[in-house]
C-alpha cells in the first residue's frame, strides 16, 4: 500500500514539473514560436505601411506586443521574454524607427514576461492544482497511507485505532466517489473570479495611491491632464470595468471561455500598469527632451488610449488564443 501511495506521489511531482518556466520543449514548439516571431514581425511591418503612425515606436509597441503576449500566454514567461526581444529587433531592420530607444524592447520583452507569469499561475498552476485529476489523486495518497496504518494497527491487536482508521478510509472513499461523479470546474471558476478581483484591485489601488497621495502637484500640474483626480479616474477606468466585466461573467459566461477570459484580463492590466511608465520614459528621452518634469505629458498621453487598448488586448487576445493554442496542443502527446 506504502508502496502505490508513493507511486502517486511521484506522479503528482512530475505533473508539477510540467509547470516549470521551461516547459516540455519539442521540434513543433520551436516551429510555433518561429512562426509567433514572424507574425510579430510581419504584423508589425504590414501595419506600418497601411499605417504610417506605427513607425512611432510607441505605437508600433502596440501592434508588435500582441503576438508576444500570445507566445508568453502559451509557452511560459522566458519564452514570452525571448520572441519579445528578437521579433522587435528583427522589425527594425524592416521598420526603422522614428526616434528609438532600447527601453522600447526592454516594454517588449515585459510583454512576454507578465502574459507568461500569469499565463503559468493560471493556466498552469490554479489549474492542475484544483482539477480532478488532482484531487482524486491526492486523497488516493491518503486511502493509500491510511490503509497501510490500519493494516499495521490491526496486526498489532490496536482495534480502537483500527477502525478510527476505517472510519476514515470509509469518508475519504466517499468524497472521492464525489468529486469523481459530480466534479466540475465550478469551483476553478469561483478561484478565477476571486484572484481576478483581487488582482485588479491591487493594480486599482497601487495606481490610486501613487496617483492620489504620492506624485505632487507641480509634477501633475506639467501634464496635459492638470486635476489629479480626473487623471486619476482615467487611469482606473479600464480597471475598473475589467473588474465588474470579471465579477459579472462568473455568472453570464461559460465556465470554459471565463477561465480563458480572466487570465487574460488579469495580465493586460497589469502589463498596461507597468507599461505606462516605460513606455513614457521611452518616449521622453527618444521623442522629448529628456527632462524628467515632463514626464507626465508622456504618461498622460498613454493614459488617455489605455482604456481603450486593454480592452482592444483583452479581446483580440483571447480569439488569437483560442486559434493558436488548439493548434499547439492537437497531437501534444508526441514527442516531437
Amino acid at each position: 500500500m506504502k508502496k502505490v501511495a508513493m507511486q502517486k506521489v511521484q506522479k503528482i511531482k512530475i505533473k508539477l514539473s510540467d509547470l516549470s518556466i521551461f516547459p516540455k520543449w519539442t521540434i513543433k514548439k520551436m516551429v510555433f514560436v518561429a512562426i509567433l516571431i514572424a507574425i510579430s514581425v510581419a504584423f508589425t511591418v504590414v501595419s506600418a505601411q497601411i499605417i504610417p503612425i506605427v513607425n512611432i515606436p510607441s505605437y508600433k509597441f502596440s501592434f508588435i506586443g500582441l503576438p508576444v503576449k500570445i507566445s508568453g500566454f502559451i509557452f511560459g514567461p522566458v519564452i514570452g521574454v525571448f520572441v519579445g526581444i528578437v521579433a522587435d529587433l528583427i522589425s527594425l531592420l524592416f521598420v526603422p524607427p522614428a526616434g528609438y530607444n532600447p527601453i522600447y524592447t526592454v516594454a517588449t520583452a515585459v510583454n512576454g514576461l507578465i502574459s507568461g507569469i500569469f499565463g503559468l499561475y493560471y493556466m498552469g498552476f490554479l489549474r492542475f492544482a484544483f482539477s480532478k485529476e488532482y484531487r482524486l489523486n491526492r486523497l488516493a495518497i491518503k486511502i493509500n497511507l491510511l490503509a497501510y496504518k490500519y493494516k499495521f494497527e490491526s496486526a498489532s491487536g490496536n482495534r480502537k485505532n483500527a477502525i478510527q482508521i476505517a472510519n476514515k478510509i470509509v469518508k475519504l472513499n466517499s468524497k472521492r466517489q464525489f468529486i469523481d461523479q459530480n466534479s466540475s470546474n465550478i469551483a476553478l471558476k469561483n478561484i478565477y473570479c476571486v484572484s481576478g478581483t483581487l488582482f485588479l484591485v491591487l493594480a486599482i489601488s497601487i495606481i490610486a495611491w501613487y496617483i492620489g497621495f504620492f506624485v505632487n502637484d507641480d509634477i501633475i500640474k506639467n501634464g496635459i491632464i492638470k486635476n489629479r483626480w480626473v487623471l486619476l479616474a482615467l487611469m482606473t477606468s479600464g480597471m475598473t470595468l475589467l473588474v465588474i466585466f470579471v465579477i459579472v461573467g462568473r455568472f453570464a459566461m461559460k465556465t470554459e471561455k471565463y477561465l480563458v477570459f480572466v487570465p487574460i484580463i488579469v495580465f493586460c492590466a497589469f502589463l498596461e500598469l507597468i507599461n505606462i511608465p516605460i513606455l513614457s520614459f521611452a518616449d521622453l528621452y527618444s521623442l522629448g527632451n529628456s527632462d524628467t518634469k515632463d514626464i507626465f505629458v508622456w504618461i498622460t498621453q498613454h493614459i488617455l488610449t489605455s482604456p481603450i487598448k486593454i480592452w482592444f488586448n483583452v479581446f483580440v487576445i483571447y480569439y488569437a488564443y483560442m486559434v493558436v493554442s488548439k493548434l499547439i496542443n492537437k497531437n501534444e502527446h508526441l514527442s516531437y
